[in-house]
């Protein structure tokens, strides 16, 4: 899900999400930092930040069925991470399973 809103004088605030609907648990990698979150299953990732007026708001590779990398575009260093609408930065890194 991706939603656009313009602020006057301001890039475009853009927000995406990843939500798990595997069995287990899946990992999303957000570059080019890098952050890492582990998501159980329903769990919802979400990346919000000021995206690029031009080319791809996010690009996203698959590594294999249970990893992702996300390569969003645009101001990053204020990125805001949340896990089910709650504030999830310290989350990063933070692995239950291996």
């Amino acid at each position: 899900m991706i939603r656009h809103a313009l602020y006057a004088g301001r890039m475009a605030r853009t927000q995406h999400s990843f939500v798990n609907r595997k069995e287990g648990p899946i990992y999303v990698s957000v570059e080019p930092w890098p952050e890492c979150f582990e998501l159980e299953p329903g769990d919802r990732l979400t990346l919000i930040w000021d995206s690029s007026e031009s080319g791809e708001a996010i690009t996203v590779d698959f590594i294999n069925d249970h990893e992702l990398v996300a390569w969003p575009n645009g101001e990053t260093h204020l990125m805001q991470y949340l896990i089910n609408g709650e504030e999830a930065e310290d989350r990063s890194w933070t692995f239950k399973h291996r």
